[in-house]
């Protein structure tokens, strides 16, 4: 094979990584040139997690308060439980930040760096796809937390009562007070929004690049016969067959195929044990935000401006849920079809000994990669449809009682 060409396979992930170091949800990749700015990112961070943990405090203390008043209770857990998952994200990044940071060398390792011109091109296309689903996604929740701002306001200026969802030990119906209150919890959600759509995407991401390598690993595989790297001219299999002179350079292509697909398997058993715990309490908690966010949405009436807000906050919840599952699924099919890629060689052209070998390859290749959630459901879009089933069966039994 060629050289490693000059093509850095982590810029698919570089924004992401930016995103979270930009609100404080993770350490700044890049060494920056002055430890100052690194002193202060750190404390910077600090900040991030105070304003994080008191936010939650002060909504679990409300949820404590109206327990006694199931339709309060309801209006603050649809965005509490969103938060708490979201809080769970952020430890399990920060805590295994080490792991994270292995991820990050094996996506700059030479396994996943393209060796030719074709592979720099898949990769170019997956950066592009992953940067215009987390623009995307960040569009989106900051258009929700615009709405959820400026909603209060709204609602005084139509008559309706403003009801804060979240404790304060002080009187906040008063102005200025009312407002600052207002504002900080904006921000907070604004905060923790931008950190958990970032933190959606970057998995996604993961997904998509082990994707993207399967891809890679197919193409090699289908051209592990090629000699100079040439795709199939034509010429008949005998005159290339004969001599077997390149059977030293196949044997180290194969071997680098099966490194390939070793770490591939490594590197989605090390994301999936990374975000274990958050992503199985993501898809508990999924069913039952969907189902009161619907039946939130029903007790509106049409003019409540908390009723955009809330449309665009399922229309994010659902959009969340669905990378993951739409990605996961691609990741199964690549998966599936390697054993194919590698029939689809020119095995002919080899000899009986080294065809063993690929029929070795094939059959460890049929078991298929599936990310999975708690070890066990994977992440599919049949999981996805089973989570709106689910969800619908919550709201009708809630709407009854």
């Amino acid at each position: 094979m060629q050289a490693p060409i000059s093509y850095s396979t982590f810029r698919a992930f570089q924004p992401h990584f930016n995103s979270l170091a930009r609100v404080g949800y993770f350490k700044l990749v890049k060494t920056p040139s002055s430890p100052r700015k690194l002193v202060l990112h750190n404390w910077y961070r600090a900040l991030i997690w105070f304003f994080v943990l008191s936010y939650n405090l002060q909504h679990v203390i409300k949820v404590i308060q109206t327990r006694n008043n199931t339709d309060r209770m309801m209006d603050i857990l649809y965005i509490l439980l969103t938060t708490l998952n979201t809080l769970g994200k952020q430890v399990a990044l920060n805590a295994r930040v080490g792991r994270v940071d292995r991820i990050i060398a094996v996506i700059n390792g030479s396994h996943f760096a393209p060796k030719n011109p074709v592979h720099v091109e898949i990769l170019k296309e997956n950066e592009k796809a992953m940067a215009r689903l987390l623009a995307l996604f960040q569009t989106m929740v900051l258009l929700a937390c615009f709405f959820f701002g400026i909603s209060p306001t709204v609602n005084k200026a139509i008559g309706q009562e403003i009801y804060l969802q979240a404790y304060f030990p002080f009187d906040t119906s008063g102005s200025p007070v009312l407002e600052i209150a207002m504002w900080y919890l904006s921000f907070n959600l604004t905060v923790q929004a931008w950190g958990n759509s970032t933190m959606d995407c970057m998995v996604a991401a993961f997904y998509s690049m082990a994707k993207t390598q399967l891809r890679l690993l197919r193409y090699n595989l289908e051209h592990l016969v090629d000699l100079n790297n040439r795709p199939d001219d034509g010429r008949d299999d005998d005159e290339e067959r004969e001599p077997y002179n390149d059977s030293r350079v196949i044997q180290e292509r194969l071997k680098q195929c099966v490194l390939h697909h070793r770490q591939i398997l490594w590197f989605m058993k090390e994301v999936e044990s990374i975000f274990c715990e958050s992503m199985t309490v993501q898809f508990l908690v999924m069913a039952w935000v969907i189902c009161m966010t619907m039946y939130k949405i029903v007790g509106f009436t049409i003019v409540s401006a908390e009723l955009v807000t809330t449309l665009i906050y399922l229309n994010c919840m659902l959009s969340q849920l669905f990378i993951y599952c739409y990605f996961g699924s691609q990741v199964k099919v690549e998966s599936d079809f390697v054993s194919q890629s590698v029939y689809c060689s020119k095995w002919t052209r080899l000899s009986p000994k080294f065809r063993r070998q690929l029929l070795v390859l094939m059959q460890c290749s049929l078991r298929p990669i599936m990310p999975c959630a708690a070890k066990i459901v994977p992440i599919s879009l049949e999981t996805y449809i089973a989570v709106l089933k689910a969800s619908y069966t919550l709201f009708t039994i809630l709407d009854k009682k």
